[in-house]
């Protein structure tokens, strides 16, 4: 299963499916350890009485990458402090 250490949890979810089986779904969120890239987890986990199936994707993106693409589809906006004496 997805390591829970320094990782934001964003979904989970357990479901019934038929009689005697479930289906769980979590998706977390964290910094590789050398916290240069983003990664995404999303860990399915089957119980049946035939067994356990699971399955972890990762997708990972440079932090840099994804702080310019902020940038550059992001909506500026100005905040500004006036104080006069």
């Amino acid at each position: 299963m997805i390591s829970e250490a320094d990782s934001m949890l964003l979904h989970h979810q357990v479901r019934k499916r038929g009689n005697r089986a479930l289906l769980c779904h979590e998706t977390r969120l964290q910094l590789s350890p050398d916290h240069r890239q983003l990664v995404l987890s999303r860990y399915v986990e089957h119980y049946s009485p035939q067994g356990v199936r699971w399955t972890e994707r990762q997708h990972r993106v440079a932090v840099s990458d994804l702080l310019r693409w902020l940038i550059a589809q992001g909506e500026p906006s100005t905040t500004r402090l006036d104080t006069k004496a």
